[in-house]
């Protein structure tokens, strides 16, 4: 799929993301993580992660959006099922357009190519994660998906799965202390004694 957007001098195209792109989709993805985390990156984004993910061709997808030659922005989405979606259900779990570009339409042509990716494989409807609040209440890019059309739900949940199993056979192996059990308890159960959540 191939799209055009004129914009005064300037053609915006994009197309859909191929494992020949792994390179270009590490750095967008790697520089989208360090703004949301506020420019520090704990782990490099492995490029071969990338490409074992773009090579999942029936359940992840992306497209890249070009100046010319040069790619500007990106999104990728992968496929859900659940009986709410009545099916199957996109994803977007990638927005970045370069910051030269944003407010000028690329991020829509790539939100618009997503719709029109969920139209021809029969999505019941397109999902995305906001980051976290109060964070998503400030960000453009708010305004950008409800423009697009999407609807708040409220706020989306997580348990980190990996380590998990690593983390509980610890706990099970310290056995039940008489000390602090209140505190073990919360301590292997992954929440601090004042039993704040953090929210993703």
């Amino acid at each position: 799929m191939l799209v055009k957007l004129g914009r005064g001098y300037d053609m915006v195209t994009t197309r859909e993301v191929s494992i020949d792109d792994a390179t270009t989709v590490t750095h967008m993805v790697a520089a989208l993580l360090a703004e949301l985390e506020g420019g520090q990156m704990h782990d490099e984004l492995d490029t071969q992660l990338v490409v074992d993910l773009l090579a999942m061709k029936e359940r992840v997808y992306g497209f890249l959006a070009f100046t010319e030659a040069r790619p500007v922005g990106l999104i990728m989405l992968s496929e859900g099922a659940a009986l709410f979606a009545r099916g199957t259900y996109g994803i977007i779990t990638e927005l970045y357009v370069v910051p030269d570009q944003r407010s000028s339409g690329v991020a829509m042509r790539l939100i618009a190519a997503a719709v029109g990716l969920g139209t021809v494989k029969g999505w019941g409807q397109l999902e995305v994660g906001a980051p976290r609040q109060p964070m998503w209440s400030r960000s453009p890019t708010s305004a950008l998906y409800l423009k697009a059309g999407f609807a708040e739900i409220g706020p989306r949940l997580k348990l980190p799965l990996h380590g998990l199993a690593s983390h509980r056979a610890k706990c099970n192996a310290a056995g039940r202390s008489r000390l602090y059990p209140r505190r073990q308890h919360a301590l292997c159960r992954g929440v601090s004694d004042s039993s704040s959540a953090r929210f993703a």
